[in-house]
């Protein structure tokens, strides 16, 4: 399936630092770090053909941005195992983290994508450290439920 070429999907990403590689039995790793200023808006994940995953540090604040590259495609979110919600950032003991899933409805089968977003933030800096990775299989029909 071109969609889970590593060397496209490491073309498409090569300049901003994105990582991509295949998979034992298929399948496409992605993986992106970055340290990005408050309010600087940055590309971490890139699947051509499939999508794209933006953040954007403010101030305490983290805005990720989720764009599909194929029509009819869904994302959901997936629950952390553990939150210090109402704290800020600064005051965690570990890093934040995000999950998320996409999933599309290609020709001859589906496509699955989980994702992980982990961010530290050095106030002093006003940088913040992103770390991504997405994992990309083809998925039987039906196998899927988004929350």
């Amino acid at each position: 399936m071109s969609v889970l070429d590593p060397a496209a999907a490491a073309d498409a990403g090569a300049r901003h630092g994105q990582l991509a590689s295949g998979l034992p039995g298929g399948g496409l790793a992605l993986s992106c770090h970055k340290l990005v200023e408050d309010g600087a808006r940055v590309m971490m994940l890139l699947a051509p053909g499939l999508f794209r995953l933006d953040v954007r540090p403010v101030e305490d604040t983290l805005h990720v941005m989720t764009r599909s590259l194929v029509e009819g495609a869904r994302w959901g979110s997936e629950a952390a195992d553990a939150t210090d919600y109402g704290r800020k950032a600064e005051e965690t003991p570990e890093p934040a983290r995000a999950a998320f899933t996409f999933y599309a409805e290609l020709d001859p089968l589906p496509v699955l994508a989980r994702m992980t977003l982990w961010s530290t933030v050095d106030r002093e800096r006003g940088l913040t450290h992103f770390v991504a990775q997405a994992i990309v299989r083809v998925v039987e029909p039906g196998s899927v439920r988004l929350r």
